[in-house]
C-alpha cells in the first residue's frame, strides 16, 4: 500500500505531520470564511444562552436562527446558498438542507417517527472540532402527496441514505444534551496546543492495544458522541469547518462506511495498526442509529453486515 493510501485510510494528510496541528490555510471562498466565522469560540458563546432555553416540543427556530445566505455572482443571486449560524456545525447537522428544514442530520426512522440531530461547538485553532451540544429533533413521516398539499406546519424532507427521500410534518425538538468534550487546554486526545501530531504514531500496535481496551469497555447503546469521547477521537477540518475528513484516534484506520437498512442506520469504524506499509485491520465498531451496536472482528463488508441486526 502506498503512503498516500495509508494516509487516506487513516483519514489524514501528510501536511499534518509536517506542519503540526494548525494545518488549515486561510479560507479560500465565501463558504469557508462564513463557516470559519460561525465556529469561533465567540460565535459559540453567543448561541449557548439560546441553546439553554430550548425545551422538548419547541421548534428549533423558535430559539436558534439557522441562517441561509445566497451566494452572489457579480451582484446577482445564484441557486447556491451558504448555511452558517453561531456555533452550528453544518457538516454534522445535515448541511444546507438540515438548516433549511430545521431537521438537521438524519439519525433513524422508527415506524412513522423520524429522528435527527444538530451539533453545536467550535473549532480549536481553526482545525479541530470541539463539539459541545447535540439538539435532537423528531418529526412524523408523511407521503409526498401530503407534503405537496402543504397542509402541515413544520414540514419538510430529509435524505436518508442514497436516494431515499422522506417527507415529514410536526418537526420539533426532542431534547438537548451537553457533550463531554473539553476546551483547548483540557482536550482528552493527548494533543498539546502548539505541538505537532505524528500521523503514524497513532497506528502502532501498542496504540491499537490501548484502543482495544476502550473499545471492549463500550457498552451497547452508548451514544455516538460519548463513544468518540471515550476513544479520544480528534475530528479535523482542512477547509475551515465545511467538511471534516480527518479523524484521528489510537488504532483508528479511517474509511468509515455507512449503510441504511430496514433494520436501522448503520455506521462502521475500522480499528487496527500498521506493520511497515501494510494496514492490519482487526476490529470493526458498529453503530446503529448513532449508538454503539457491537464490536466484531474485522472482515469483508459482507461479513461485517451479518452483524446488522
Amino acid at each position: 500500500m502506498s503512503n498516500r493510501n495509508i494516509l487516506r485510510s487513516i483519514g489524514l494528510v501528510s501536511a499534518m505531520s509536517l506542519l503540526g496541528y494548525a494545518v488549515t490555510s486561510a479560507p479560500q471562498d465565501l463558504r469557508q470564511q462564513m463557516t470559519a466565522d460561525s465556529l469561533t469560540v465567540a460565535a459559540y458563546e453567543r448561541v449557548v444562552p439560546r441553546l439553554s432555553e430550548l425545551k422538548a416540543g419547541d421548534r428549533i427556530d423558535s430559539k436558534i436562527d439557522l441562517k441561509l445566505y445566497p451566494i452572489l455572482d457579480r451582484g446577482k443571486k445564484t441557486d447556491a446558498v451558504v448555511a452558517a449560524s453561531d456555533g452550528w456545525v453544518g457538516a454534522f447537522s445535515g448541511g444546507t438542507l438540515g438548516a433549511a428544514t430545521g431537521f438537521g442530520r438524519f439519525v433513524e426512522q422508527t415506524g412513522d417517527a423520524l429522528l435527527g440531530e444538530h451539533v453545536f461547538g467550535y473549532l480549536l485553532e481553526r482545525s479541530m472540532l470541539v463539539p459541545q451540544y447535540v439538539v435532537a429533533t423528531q418529526a412524523t413521516v408523511i407521503s409526498q402527496d401530503e407534503y405537496r398539499r402543504k397542509k402541515h406546519d413544520a414540514s419538510g424532507f430529509v435524505f436518508a441514505g442514497e436516494g431515499t427521500r422522506l417527507h415529514f410534518k410536526d418537526l420539533s425538538v426532542r431534547g438537548i444534551r451537553k457533550l463531554q468534550f473539553k476546551g483547548p487546554d483540557k482536550l482528552e486526545g493527548g494533543y498539546k496546543k502548539g505541538q505537532p501530531m505524528s500521523v503514524r504514531s497513532f497506528a502502532t500496535i501498542e496504540r491499537f492495544k490501548e484502543a482495544e481496551k476502550t473499545l471492549k469497555s463500550l457498552t451497547r447503546d452508548t451514544d455516538f458522541w460519548d463513544a468518540l469521547f471515550a476513544l479520544k477521537m480528534a475530528i479535523v477540518t482542512f477547509d475551515s469547518g465545511v467538511t471534516f475528513k480527518a479523524w484521528l484516534a489510537d488504532g483508528y484506520l479511517g474509511e468509515a462506511w455507512q449503510k441504511l437498512t430496514p433494520r436501522g442506520n448503520f455506521e462502521v469504524f475500522r480499528f487496527g495498526y500498521l506493520e511497515g506499509d501494510q494496514e492490519i485491520p482487526r476490529l470493526a465498531l458498529i453503530f446503529k442509529n448513532r449508538r454503539v451496536h457491537s464490536l466484531v472482528p474485522h472482515g469483508t463488508r459482507e461479513e461485517v453486515e451479518q452483524n446488522f441486526d
